[in-house]
């Protein structure tokens, strides 16, 4: 009989792993956070404020995303947000992870932490007067917004005051960078502009 052994350097090596943080994935939808009085943006807030209390030195050690897909996509909320967001074991499910990555999902999402604004799942590219404008009205949701307000706000991109009027035209480049939902921002006549509430657009916060 032949007895074979391993040497050192042929010999399996064991891997030691510890477990460096953990991903909660949540099935609600904006929708149902909103029929609960709340939106997903709050509940993300507060999950994030949990951490700081319990760790309280890993306060900003976390990062919050949002799983968008097809409103026609078919599944349980946690099931698609599984596959949107490609947690490894939810990529052999029942739902075909290519209904979600084919379809871009439709709307604007306006991410003001990270100062970028995506329409139907493409980044618009806007400055940063587009995207401050944006924001601003986004920020005074529901308010008339004149334009020399808007032009008080130029010093965010490190500018100086420009003429009210000039509002308009930084107003129509955004309308176009946005084509097909250039209605969420609404032209008060004599007065300036307003943003409402839409449902094609999703504001994420954190």
């Amino acid at each position: 009989m032949t007895t074979s052994t391993l040497s050192p350097a042929t010999a399996p090596v064991k891997t030691s792993t510890v477990a460096k943080g953990f991903a909660l994935y949540v099935g609600i939808s904006e929708e149902e956070a909103r029929a609960a009085g709340t939106s997903l943006a709050e509940i993300a807030a507060s999950l994030k404020q949990t951490i700081s209390n319990l760790v309280p030195e890993k306060a900003h050690a976390t990062y919050a995303a949002i799983a968008l897909a097809p409103a026609a996509t078919a599944g349980s909320n946690l099931e698609i947000t599984r596959l949107a967001l490609k947690e490894p074991r939810a990529v052999n499910g029942t739902i075909p992870p290519q209904a979600i990555e084919k379809t871009a999902a439709k709307g604007l999402v306006v991410d003001l932490t990270r100062r970028r604004l995506f329409v139907d799942g493409k980044n618009a590219s806007l400055t940063c007067k587009e995207f401050e404008l944006f924001a601003f009205l986004i920020e005074n949701t529901g308010e008339t917004i004149s334009r020399q307000q808007i032009a008080d706000i130029s010093e965010r991109c490190g500018e100086t005051t420009p003429n009210a009027r000039t509002i308009d035209v930084h107003v129509r480049r955004l309308r176009v960078k946005i084509s097909g939902y250039e209605d969420v921002i609404r032209t008060v006549r004599g007065l300036g502009y307003r943003f409402d509430e839409h449902p094609d657009v999703l504001i994420e916060k954190l």
